[in-house]
């Protein structure tokens, strides 16, 4: 004990940065316990769409909607998640499974569903950004295509010229 003593007399800003760590990782865990939703990654959310069927909704903004969401995802802007939205609030007994692009509006979402009263609120952690990278299906609207279908000049070129040597072949016989 006295060595202890010692040591954070000799280390007053290592012990004080370390205190303020621990309390911020304390407080960080209370706080994650006591929230009315749930943390579920790639995986977690995989099992709760094949098992229960829930609500799902991206708080993303339109254009990131567009460019990819989870099949059968509802596009619900922040701005729309509010006590006055029947939509919403006539599907209360169901689970609802929340994301943003990289969760970091999802959250405060989630804790807006709470306490608009639904009782079984999921977030996925990571967002759609963790959602891609592991490697889980994603739907794009029509609009949303890359231009080109992903062809470059080169490859059009590439296929004018074949279809010109064809037709020249077709032409000599």
């Amino acid at each position: 004990m006295e060595r202890i003593l010692e040591f954070i007399g000799n280390h007053t800003i290592l012990t004080g940065i370390f205190g303020v760590v621990l309390l911020a990782w304390i407080i960080y865990e209370i706080s994650r316990m006591t929230r009315q939703w749930k943390e579920v990654d790639s995986l977690g959310a995989v099992q709760l769409i094949n098992r229960e069927d829930p609500i799902i909704l991206d708080v993303s903004n339109s254009t990131d909607y567009a460019k990819g969401h989870i099949h059968g995802a509802l596009h619900m802007p922040p701005s729309k998640i509010e006590a006055g939205n029947q939509q919403l609030l006539k599907h209360k007994e169901r689970p609802v499974l929340v994301y943003c692009k990289s969760g970091q509006v999802s959250p405060q979402m989630a804790t807006r569903l709470a306490r608009l009263g639904f009782s079984n609120v999921n977030m996925l952690t990571g967002g759609l950004t963790q959602w891609i990278a592991d490697q889980q299906p994603v739907t794009r609207h029509k609009g949303a295509a890359k231009s080109g279908s992903g062809k470059t000049k080169k490859d059009k070129k590439d296929k004018k010229k074949s279809r010109n040597e064809s037709n020249q072949a077709s032409e000599d016989s």
